[in-house]
């Protein structure tokens, strides 16, 4: 006979009703900004009525550096670059474009903060709280779950999938490096190649008459990219991320009644602010909790729980890179088995509760990533659990205005809740033994 899911209809009313009364109420949430200030004090409230104490985080942090800013930056010196190609002065092409390039790749895979000085700094917050366990005063583990309160600049190239995605990132990329290496060969070439025309700095060379046939349409492409990648709205972000959110509101929920508190571990729930501005709530959060906490957890980050045909558990974010003294020195961002594999052993759980759960699986994350990896990079056992595509973990409607409670599927959002449930129940009973 099977038994029941520990989270029912009830649970997943609860986490959709939430979800519409931030959409429809507060709506879009840029980082550090009032709608998310907002979204935040809902959530502190919500907690309130569950947790045994809840705490904030404050932070400064630019909130349109990334990833705005580093595009508009890498692009902006490549344009510049691209105009002393056809001058005597071709090195400082190369110059700019790597300038260009190196700010957009480190900001982008290595998470670098070179660019805030130049943008406007405001509050942001981590909201939290925390359930303790009923049988010991000093818990044994602490669990934290988290989704994050702010949502995402529109990117239009997003219904296109990966793929195209990536194609038009790495094309733009690889006009600034062709650019590099065709000013590189006019300097060391110089003298040696027939010039077309010319006028004070200005000087076309008959190498540059062969290069401009793709360089023409590879340029229009680049501005295309440069200019359409992001839109101007802030989308309202039902499923990226409120219903991450929603997700670690019914995990207290449910943790709070006296039957279901865990005897030995402590659980900790709530949101992280600005991940879209660079995943700056969670480092924050990872800079601020205290160690003898962080030593002593796991975290499971929820993301975008609200969509796709299947639930991936993340074992890796391999856009991150990271650098540390072994080799190869540089790699990508791994999370621990000790926490991913916990969490699917919840999966199997579930599915000896119950048939046609949605397909879960163990996988690497290629192209974007999420508050997890600020755990991960410091050595704090930390995954994600994501909501999409099973093949490419691709969110459903992400970045998209069409990102609305209308579209959620409360199918995954329960789903993702018992997996959770499950995994704190095991956690617990390890500590029974």
């Amino acid at each position: 006979m099977r038994m029941s899911l520990k989270a029912g209809k009830e649970y997943t009313e609860y986490m959709y009703q939430f979800i519409d009364n931030i959409c429809k109420n507060i709506g879009p949430r840029l980082a550090t900004k009032p709608a998310e200030h907002k979204c935040i004090e809902v959530i502190q409230k919500e907690l309130e009525n569950y947790c045994d104490e809840t705490f904030t985080q404050d932070f400064k942090t630019a909130y349109l550096a990334y990833p705005r800013g580093l595009v508009r930056w890498g692009g902006g010196l490549c344009i510049i670059g691209f105009f002393f190609l056809f001058t005597t002065l071709p090195y400082l092409c190369a110059i700019l474009c790597f300038t260009g390039l190196f700010i957009a790749i480190t900001e982008l895979l290595f998470l670098k903060e070179y660019l805030d000085i130049f943008y406007d700094k405001g509050i942001s917050k981590n909201i939290f709280g925390i359930i303790k366990p009923k049988k010991v005063t000093q818990p044994k583990k602490y669990l934290i779950f988290g989704g994050h309160s702010d949502s995402a600049l529109e990117l239009p190239y997003a219904k296109l999938g990966v793929p195209s995605m990536q194609k038009r990132l790495y094309g733009a990329i690889a006009l600034g490096i062709f650019a590099i290496l065709w000013s590189l060969l006019k300097t060391f070439l110089a003298g040696m190649i027939g010039i077309f025309a010319s006028y004070s700095i200005f000087q076309i060379t008959w190498l540059d008459l062969i290069l401009l046939v793709p360089f023409i349409p590879w340029f229009i492409f680049f501005l295309t990219i440069l200019f359409k990648f992001f839109g101007s709205e802030v989308v309202e972000g039902a499923n990226d991320n409120l219903s991450g959110v929603a997700v670690a509101m019914a995990i207290a929920k449910y943790v709070s009644q006296e039957a279901n508190r865990p005897n030995n571990i402590a659980v900790i729930c709530g949101s992280f602010g600005a991940e879209e501005a660079g995943q700056r709530g969670s480092k924050a959060f990872v800079r601020q909790t205290p160690k003898e906490i962080l030593d002593n957890s796991y975290t499971v980050v929820l993301e975008s729980c609200g969509g796709g045909d299947g639930v991936g558990i993340l074992s890796a974010e391999t856009m991150y890179l990271t650098i540390d003294r072994k080799f190869p020195f540089i790699h990508p961002i791994r999370h621990h088995p000790d926490v991913y594999n916990r969490l699917y052993k919840g999966f199997e759980r579930c599915k000896k509760k119950k048939k046609g759960l949605p397909p879960t699986e163990i996988v690497e994350a290629k192209f974007a990533g999420t508050d997890a990896m600020r755990f991960s990079e410091k050595g704090i056992p930390a995954c994600a659990i994501v909501g999409g595509g099973i093949e490419t973990m691709f969110i459903k409607n992400w970045h998209s205005f069409e990102d609305i409670p209308e579209n959620l599927d409360k199918n995954i959002m329960q789903h993702v809740l018992n997996i959770c449930l499950e995994f704190i129940e095991l956690v617990d009973e390890e500590y029974e033994k």
